[in-house]
């Protein structure tokens, strides 16, 4: 009989990003669900109307910024459960 250890092993993390603009601001979200933890992270960029910056380095700076505050919160939590 095979035996298969990926059917015992715990599921990867998962990870979901969402991106949505309103009114100048850049909003990011991204949700890790972690076994049965979940954790969500937020980040906010704003554009002036006078920056030439394209539309995609306001996502890439709010999605950086709510991965930074996911990061926290995974650092604490670690800290936490030591």
């Amino acid at each position: 009989m095979h035996h298969n250890s990926r059917s015992n092993s715990p599921a990867p993390p998962a990870v979901r990003v969402a991106i949505d603009e309103h009114r100048g601001r850049t909003y990011a979200k991204v949700d890790l669900q972690w076994g049965s933890s979940h954790l969500a992270g937020l980040g906010v960029a704003y554009r002036h109307p006078s920056d030439h910056l394209l539309t995609q380095a306001g996502e890439e700076l709010a999605t950086a910024r709510a991965l930074s505050d996911l990061a926290d919160q995974v650092t604490a939590l670690s800290r936490t459960s030591n």
